[in-house]
């Protein structure tokens, strides 16, 4: 069946995008959780801000490609997507403060992730069932954490970069999940 065939599967590159973006967010979660003695703190750092800014990229695309979705959904999607590469340009940019201020920038951008993913499965009434629960259930594990990791600050270093990458595991897991099977809002030809 063609990728775009009758509206109910999404374009190939946007599906690409997603399965791309899943595996980038799989290895990194592998690397933290695998190697993270063989790293420093800088190197760990970067690696979970650069797969949660990922993850906000790809929800700026989604935001901008789901032309079916509600204007409002359309708008959360990409401001919530730009919001968090916003947030953590900074820890990118620079390293010290990212490392003093983890807990709040990774807090922040796993809560609006989850908040995004839960948005969109329970307003997106044209996802099969199994799609929808994937979405509010990994966005309500990625809210989770988010809040557990802004609410006890002290949970250490090593327990956050395994919370962050459990949260990107699942949502690498749903990415490929959501692009392999190509399921997405209907849209005209």
């Amino acid at each position: 069946m063609r990728a775009t065939e009758g509206g109910n599967y999404q374009s190939k590159w946007f599906r690409i995008l997603q399965i791309v973006v899943g595996v980038i967010c799989l290895s990194l979660s592998g690397i933290i959780i695998a190697e993270s003695s063989s790293f420093g703190q800088y190197a760990i750092v970067l690696f979970a801000l650069i797969a949660l800014m990922i993850i906000g990229i790809e929800r700026i695309v989604a935001g901008i490609r789901s032309k079916n979705l509600k204007r409002s959904s359309r708008i959360i999607n990409i401001a919530i997507g730009a919001g968090i590469v916003g947030y953590l340009i900074p820890g990118i940019i620079f390293p010290d403060f990212a490392i003093k201020y983890i807990v709040l920038i990774l807090g922040f951008g796993l809560l609006a992730n989850g908040a995004v993913r839960i948005l969109d499965g329970v307003r997106n009434l044209e996802y099969e069932r199994r799609t929808r629960l994937i979405r509010i259930g990994i966005g309500s594990i990625s809210a989770v954490i988010g809040i557990v990791v802004l609410v006890s600050p002290k949970a250490g270093f090593a327990l956050l970069l395994l919370m962050v990458s459990v949260a990107l595991l699942l949502t690498g897991i749903e990415l490929v999940v959501v692009g392999t099977t190509g399921r997405r809002i209907h849209t005209p030809l």
